[in-house]
């Protein structure tokens, strides 16, 4: 092979700079985070308005027997049913382990690991420890544990807002 002509050495360079367009222009498409879910905005708001106001509810009557674990078993039921209901929902979303993740620590922060322990951080373990599950817990316990809720819920929110936000500007 001998010396290559200008002609040559230009279509080289031409078909050097369309691959390069062709493989950066590929890699466009490719999404790393799955779309805004409606149904999942919804449900996290849902959980945090009803988790929100049953800890403003239990702050009124901390330290009484109207605070007692055993008379608020129904709302540890009704909140294990919707975050099921939402796990399933963001579990059948493709490239949504970052809102999977959120899930599981909303879980963890609200219901622990579905039995109550007096090692636990949740809002269960808080209310049903031995110390606290005839009166229920302390009003300064309690607010502490609503700002965890509301941080762990409110990053989920941010994420699902900022895939709606990621959504409209690709329109």
């Amino acid at each position: 092979m001998g010396k290559m002509t200008v002609q040559q050495r230009h279509l080289i360079s031409l078909l050097s700079v369309i691959l390069v367009v062709l493989t950066l222009s590929s890699c466009a498409g490719v999404r790393l985070i799955s779309d805004y879910d409606e149904a999942t905005d919804k449900s996290l708001t849902a959980i945090q308005q009803k988790t929100d106001d049953f800890v403003a509810a239990l702050i009124k009557k901390a330290s009484t027997a109207d605070a007692a674990f055993d008379k608020h078993k129904d709302f540890y039921d009704d909140i294990d049913q919707q975050l099921r209901r939402l796990e399933f929902r963001v579990n059948s979303i493709p490239k949504n382990d970052k809102t999977i993740s959120l899930v599981k620590k909303i879980r963890l922060v609200i219901l622990g690991d579905g039995k109550c322990s007096d090692e636990g951080n949740s809002l269960r373990d808080l209310h049903c420890m031995a110390a606290s599950k005839e009166k229920g817990p302390s009003s300064v316990a309690l607010e502490i544990n609503r700002r965890n809720i509301n941080q762990t819920i409110s990053a989920a929110l941010s994420l699902e807002v900022a895939k709606k936000q990621g959504l409209e500007q690709n329109k």
